[in-house]
């Protein structure tokens, strides 16, 4: 009997030593998917500003029925959201007066329609802007007016919140007029661009201490307005804007114990008016749209990459054009704005938002458009009218540092890259794209706003979309 004993454990043992020869087996991944993944959203979700005194809104779009699943109130004058997890969307809500207290609202859903809501308050006046994670049940916030209750000073900071609490755990001080996040999709690195001081704040989460920057020779940030991480968290890329000026910083996270800038794009290959990126985490690519143009980057290398050698020129898509029932059609052409995007997660094509503004007969309208660009050649494969409407509201005329509208337009995908979705601030809508056929076929309003009826229209207008994201 010990015989066999012996003989099984011996062969066992060969059989360890056999499996650990040649076989690679892999122990991270070296380029995960973005959390949560794009491909498995259901829905588009649209926040809605209503002004300063009434409530605004999150409004639901299921992508395969084409239709509004539901709609709930938020806190005064949301301005960001952001995925947490499958089932759940964190709106930020800088409520713009001292009376009531700014907050985060949780939105759970059910399938995909919103179930319920709960409000985590957050310190009065503090004028929160922006909400970032990569966390199941970690978030963090941007206070730029935070009060420090020591000291009774602002001291422009970073909220930390457990969101299965809802409790306040800690604050970070930042720098001055801090407008965006980025977390390292490993969960370790919480980036925060502060455009009033030229600076880029970096913290461990774990332990919420500073890290080190080596600048590496470089004048790295001027204003910078916007980050992402790469989804290997090896790479984070920073958009800096200043007086026209547009480039891209891209700074090492390797090192454990600091960061080091290694390069810079200047405003030949950066759209030199461009405020906002977006991260394709299925491509490894950014997307960078400014004034008339778009940059598509690759930045699965060390260095990103232009793959078109320079910004692609967007074509503005003339009044003539338009349907008749567009009140665009009768305007005169201007400078066009290219101010968003949105990447199918089926990795075939991106969708580019863009409008200009001109006047007939003393009223203002803004003219959106898309443009499609087939991500196989990164040429433009289709351009077309969104219809028009009157630029009414003042709250869409975006303007750093203003810590509440940032784009006129936004845009998403769905998760079936069935649908693109473009929403209009001014409009007060979220227009569908059928990218089956690359037309604009429809659009929703936005929940019915509080403000005063605009003559001749008797109804009071919808409210205002300020951002637009995939939902679960």
């Amino acid at each position: 009997m010990k015989r066999f004993l012996w003989l099984g454990f011996v062969l066992f043992l060969y059989l360890i030593c056999t499996g650990c020869g040649e076989t690679f087996r892999p122990i991270i991944i070296p380029n995960p998917p973005t959390f949560p993944n794009p491909k498995a959203a259901h829905t588009v979700v649209s926040i809605n500003d209503n002004g300063t005194v009434v409530a605004g809104s999150a409004m639901v779009v299921d992508v395969s029925g084409d239709t509004e699943s539901s709609w709930t109130p938020v806190g005064l004058a949301p301005v960001h959201a952001v995925q947490q997890a499958a089932n759940e969307i964190l709106v930020v809500n800088h409520s713009v007066t001292g009376a009531l207290a700014d907050s985060i609202t949780k939105l759970n859903f059910s399938g995909t329609v919103i179930g319920n809501t709960n409000t985590i308050s957050l310190p009065p006046n503090s004028a929160p802007n922006f909400v970032a994670t990569t966390e199941s049940s970690q978030a963090y916030v941007l206070m730029p007016n935070y009060l420090n209750p020591a000291t009774n000073t602002v001291v422009p900071s970073v909220q930390v919140i457990n969101t299965n609490t809802n409790s306040l755990v800690a604050t970070i001080p930042v720098g001055n007029a801090p407008v965006a996040m980025a977390e390292t999709p490993n969960t370790q690195i919480l980036y925060v661009a502060n455009n009033g001081d030229n600076t880029i704040s970096g913290f461990n989460t774990s332990d919420r201490s500073p890290r080190p920057l080596n600048l590496n020779g470089f004048t790295p940030f001027s204003a910078p307005l916007w980050v992402a991480a790469r989804s290997d968290s090896q790479r984070l890329f920073v958009l800096n804007g200043n007086a026209g000026n547009a480039f891209l910083t891209t700074i090492d996270t390797t090192n454990s114990v600091g960061d080091t800038v290694v390069n810079i794009l200047d405003s030949t290959v950066i759209p030199p008016s461009a405020a906002y990126m977006l991260y394709d985490g299925n491509l490894n690519r950014l997307y960078i749209p400014g004034g008339g143009e778009l940059t598509i980057l690759d930045v699965s290398q060390p260095t990103p990459a232009v793959l078109t050698g320079g910004p692609i020129a967007i074509p503005t898509v003339t009044p003539s054009s338009r349907g008749t029932a567009d009140p665009c059609v009768g305007t005169s052409t201007a400078s066009l704005n290219t101010v968003a995007v949105a990447a199918l997660p089926d990795g075939s094509r991106a969708y580019v938002g863009s409008y200009y503004e001109s006047a007939i007969q003393g009223t203002q309208y803004v003219c959106p458009q898309v443009t499609v660009i087939d991500l196989s050649s990164n040429a433009i494969k289709a351009y077309f009218a969104v219809p028009g409407f009157p630029a009414y509201d003042a709250l869409c005329s975006p303007s750093l540092p203003s810590p509440r509208v940032r784009f006129r337009l936004t845009m998403a995908a769905g998760g079936d890259s069935s649908r693109a979705y473009l929403a209009s601030c001014d409009g007060g809508m979220v227009n569908m794209i059928d990218t089956a056929t690359d037309t604009y076929i429809l659009n929703l309003p936005a929940p019915v706003g509080a403000r005063a009826p605009i003559p001749p229209d008797p109804q009071n207008p919808p409210q205002n979309p300020v951002f637009l994201l995939a939902g679960p």
